[in-house]
């Protein structure tokens, strides 16, 4: 249960976790770097309820609407300590609407009820509603200017959700879960019997091909509503993007063969990565 997590310090549930967001948050301000792990905290939490083993899904459920309800308290100004009062605390201070919020716990929710994606547009909600969240509640700590930044966060939460399930494919699999659209499947012929089987051949390189060219697409579309007078202050976001990116770019450069090896950036890639990102806008 996430309330197990509400004495858990946020940098701690960073750590265990071991999230990109750790490496995202590391050379921020500190009341920034605070905003971010609380933030990171909360979608931890929500998460962890929704792939709690211990629980079944009518269970989840009822544990995602409280955890819904106690987020409204908070909002209302109604929490009575523990970690939602930090969240309200920082949630003020940065003024992050409550929506993100909510569309988080929507996810978790569409993740309970539907376990096969059926259409590229139920994925681009599903993909706004777990990523694009998060980014539109980060950068109310990064802080900006532009409108255009808020679709810079959704275009890029997208990219980075589509890298994330094709990495993921055959974990997802293993527990039940199927997030390349259905149609897509068949129309490069490969069923859920071959991903049982984890079977690599033509028609899985194309299909993840076509996932790939998807994915840069949003990436790039991502660049497009970032203005250069924003990079400083979405230094965090590139940070993400980079690691992310260079993931993406080595399941290509694997052949796509995901079931062969987990493909990961090693720690001191993802240091070395967010520490040349700091010094190109610091300096």
């Amino acid at each position: 249960m996430s309330e197990s997590f509400e004495n858990t310090g946020t940098l701690d549930i960073m750590k265990k976790s071991k999230t990109n967001f750790f490496y995202s948050s590391l050379f921020m301000p500190g009341d920034r770097r605070d905003g971010l792990r609380t933030i990171y905290a909360y979608c931890r939490m929500t998460d962890d309820i929704a792939d709690d083993v211990k629980s079944g899904t009518e269970e989840k459920k009822n544990n995602l609407k409280a955890w819904e309800n106690k987020l409204d308290e908070a909002f209302e100004g109604k929490s009575s300590g523990g970690f939602f009062t930090e969240l309200k605390r920082q949630i003020d201070r940065f003024g992050i609407p409550r929506k993100p919020f909510k569309d988080l716990i929507r996810g978790m929710q569409m993740d309970l009820e539907k376990k096969k994606i059926a259409t590229f547009e139920d994925l681009y909600d599903y993909c706004y509603c777990v990523a694009s969240s998060v980014g539109l509640m980060s950068i109310e700590i990064f802080g900006y200017q532009k409108e255009c930044v808020k679709i810079y966060a959704e275009k890029l939460g997208v990219a980075l959700q589509l890298t994330n399930i094709m990495r993921d494919i055959d974990a997802d699999f293993s527990e039940g879960r199927i997030y390349i659209p259905a149609e897509e499947m068949e129309k490069f012929g490969y069923t859920e019997e071959d991903l049982k089987n984890r079977l690599y051949n033509d028609n899985f390189r194309k299909l993840m091909e076509f996932q790939y060219d998807r994915a840069m697409r949003y990436y790039k579309e991502a660049e497009e509503n970032l203005p250069d007078e924003e990079r400083k202050n979405m230094a965090p976001a590139v940070i993400m993007r980079c690691v992310y990116y260079k993931i993406l770019q080595k399941i290509r450069r694997n052949g796509y063969n995901i079931f062969s090896e987990k493909i990961r950036i090693s720690k001191l890639n993802k240091f070395l990565t967010a520490l040349g990102i700091f010094l190109r806008y610091r300096f």
